[in-house]
C-alpha cells in the first residue's frame, strides 16, 4: 500500500512537471514566433535582454518621449518597435498607419501591464478603459448626456467659474510679479467639471491646497513611473512598497470624494417627484436615470466608475490644454493680439461668452487647435489586438501592445510642414486637409473618440476668450518650463506668466 501511494505521488509529480514543461515550451514557441515577426519592424538597435529600457530615465517621464521621437526621426518610418526589456510595443507615428489601426483594433490595452488596467484602482472600468459589449452599451447610454441642448446649459456655469479665475489671477498679479497659472487653472477646471456634471458647488478655487487635485497629480506621476521601473508592474510587489501603499491611500480618497456626491444625489432624486422638473439635467442625473432597451439602468459601481472617469479626464486634460494655450499666448504676442481682436469682434460689448458666440470665433479656434497640436494634452494612448493583423505590410501577432502617439503624429515632418513652428493659420479653413481627421488627434478619432470633446472645447474657448479679453499675457523670461508627458502633458515646472490688465 505504501509503495502504491509513493508510486502515485511520483506519477503525479511527473505529470505536473510535464504539464508545466509543456506550458513553458508552448510559451517559448509562441514568444519566439512573435519575436521573429516583430523583429521585421523598423527599430533602433537594442540590448538582447534590456531592450531600449536602459535609455529611459526612471526619474524623467520625458525620456520615453525622447526615445520615441529619436526612433521616429532616425528610422523615418510610419510605424516602429521599441522593446521594454523583453516586452515589445508597436508605436504608431503617422495618420495613414493610425487609420489602419483604428479600423482593425478597437480594444483598449487592459492586459496585466496595460495602462488602463493599472488605472482601474483609480477610476474603475468606465468608458476610458472598458471594452466590448460593456463599452458599446455604456457609450450608447451616455451619449445623450453630451447633446447640444445639454451642453448649452453649462455655458453660464463655465462663465461664472472663469470670472472667479480671472479675479484670482488679477489679485495674484497685482504686485507685478509673474504668476504660476497652472494650479489656478486646475482648480478652475475642477470647479467647472463638478458644477456642470455633478451640480456640486465644490468651490475648489477658494482652496489653494485641494486634496483631490494634488492626489490626482500624484497618482498619475506614480502610474507613469511604474512603467519606467518594470518590477513595479507586478501588483503584489508594488502594493507592498511605500509607493504602492501611498497609491492605495490616494485612490481611496479620490473614490470617496465622488462616492459621497453620488450617494447624496441618489437620495435627493428619491425625494423629487420627477427628474424632469429639475431646472437643468446634468451628467450625474443622466447616469442615475438612464435605461437600456431592456429597462436596465447602470449599477452603482458602473455609475461610480463613469463619474470618476469623467471627473478625472474632464478636468485634468482640459486644465493642461488651457495652461499650454496660455503659455503659447505668452510666447507669441503678435498672434495673441489677433486672438484678442477676434474675441472683441465676436463679443462686442458683451462680457460673457454665450452659446451663439462659440461657433463664431475664428482665429481663437485656430490658435487653440494649434496649441492642441503642438503640446498634445494626451501624448499617447494604447490599444491591443485580439487577433493577428497586418499594418503597413508588417505582421502584428495577437496580444501585441500598440501605442498610438498623437504627439509624434503632430510632430511628424512628413505630416505637418514646419512641425516645430507654432502657426495657428495652418487650421484656417482654406488650409484644411485630411490631416485634421487622422493626423490631428487631441481627442483621438473614430468610434472611440473622446465623448466629452465638445464640452472640453467649449470650456477652453470660454476660458481663453475671457482671459485674453482681460489680460495681456507675457511669458516670464526668467522661468523655464518643459513638457512632462504622463497620462496627460503636464508642465515640468509650472507655467509662470506676467498678466497685465487691459484698458478695455
Amino acid at each position: 500500500m505504501e509503495l502504491n501511494w509513493s508510486s502515485l505521488m511520483f506519477c503525479g509529480v511527473v505529470l505536473f512537471l510535464g504539464y508545466i514543461s509543456a506550458q513553458v515550451f508552448n510559451l517559448l514557441v509562441s514568444f519566439n514566433r512573435k519575436f521573429r515577426a516583430l523583429r521585421k519592424l523598423p527599430q533602433l538597435p537594442s540590448h538582447w535582454l534590456y531592450g531600449h529600457s536602459r535609455e529611459l530615465n526612471a526619474e524623467s517621464s520625458k525620456s520615453f518621449l525622447d526615445v520615441s521621437t529619436r526612433a521616429m526621426e532616425e528610422l523615418d518610418a510610419k510605424v516602429f518597435l521599441l522593446w521594454f526589456g523583453l516586452f515589445p510595443f508597436v508605436h504608431i507615428c503617422h495618420p495613414d498607419t493610425f487609420k489602419q489601426v483604428n479600423h482593425k483594433v478597437l480594444t483598449k490595452d487592459t492586459s496585466s501591464a496595460g495602462p488602463y488596467r493599472l488605472l482601474q484602482v483609480f477610476i474603475g472600468e468606465g468608458l476610458l478603459g472598458s471594452n466590448g459589449k460593456k463599452w458599446e452599451r455604456n457609450r450608447k447610454l451616455l451619449t445623450p448626456a453630451f447633446h447640444f441642448h445639454i451642453l448649452s446649459g453649462y455655458v453660464s456655469v463655465m462663465n461664472k467659474a472663469v470670472d472667479t479665475l480671472t479675479d484670482k489671477l488679477e489679485t495674484a498679479a497685482a504686485n507685478g510679479k509673474s504668476v504660476d497659472v497652472f494650479p489656478y487653472i486646475c482648480r478652475s477646471a475642477l470647479d467647472v467639471l463638478v458644477s456642470c456634471s455633478l451640480s456640486n458647488e465644490g468651490n475648489f478655487q477658494d482652496n489653494q491646497n485641494s486634496e483631490y487635485i494634488n492626489g490626482v497629480q500624484r497618482i498619475l506621476e506614480i502610474h507613469f513611473q511604474r512603467y519606467l521601473k518594470p518590477w513595479q508592474l507586478i501588483d503584489f510587489l508594488f502594493y507592498l512598497s511605500p509607493t504602492g501603499r501611498e497609491m492605495k491611500r490616494l485612490c481611496k480618497t479620490s473614490r470617496n470624494f465622488t462616492e459621497t456626491i453620488i450617494r447624496t444625489r441618489k437620495e435627493e432624486l428619491k425625494k423629487e417627484p420627477s427628474i424632469k422638473e429639475k431646472r437643468r439635467l446634468d451628467f450625474l442625473d443622466m447616469l442615475l436615470t438612464v435605461r437600456d432597451e431592456q429597462g436596465n439602468g447602470l449599477t452603482f459601481e458602473e455609475i461610480h466608475d463613469e463619474v470618476d472617469t469623467f471627473t478625472f479626464a474632464g478636468h485634468d486634460t482640459t486644465a493642461c490644454t488651457i495652461s499650454w494655450t496660455m503659455y503659447a499666448l505668452g510666447l507669441h504676442r503678435e498672434a495673441q493680439e489677433l486672438v484678442y481682436q477676434d474675441v472683441c469682434d465676436v463679443l462686442g460689448n458683451e462680457t460673457d461668452v454665450k452659446t451663439e458666440h462659440l461657433g463664431k470665433f475664428s482665429y481663437l479656434t485656430q490658435f487653440i487647435k494649434e496649441a492642441l497640436r503642438y503640446y498634445s494634452p494626451v501624448p499617447a494612448f494604447t490599444r491591443r489586438n485580439e487577433h493577428p493583423i497586418e499594418i503597413d505590410g508588417y505582421e502584428i501577432p495577437s496580444g501585441t501592445g500598440i501605442i498610438v502617439q498623437p504627439y509624434l503624429i503632430h510632430h511628424n515632418k512628413n505630416v505637418w510642414q514646419d512641425h516645430n513652428e507654432f502657426r495657428p493659420e495652418r487650421f484656417d479653413a482654406d488650409n484644411r486637409d485630411d490631416n485634421e481627421i487622422y493626423g490631428f488627434l487631441p481627442f483621438s478619432a473614430g468610434s472611440r473618440n473622446c465623448i466629452g470633446q465638445v464640452f472640453a472645447m467649449n470650456e477652453v474657448k470660454i476660458t481663453i476668450a475671457k482671459l485674453v479679453h482681460k489680460f495681456e499675457i507675457m511669458k516670464d523670461p526668467d522661468h523655464e518650463t518643459d513638457i512632462r508627458p504622463e497620462i496627460v502633458m503636464r508642465p515640468s515646472n509650472g507655467i509662470k506668466l506676467f498678466l497685465k490688465k487691459r484698458q478695455n
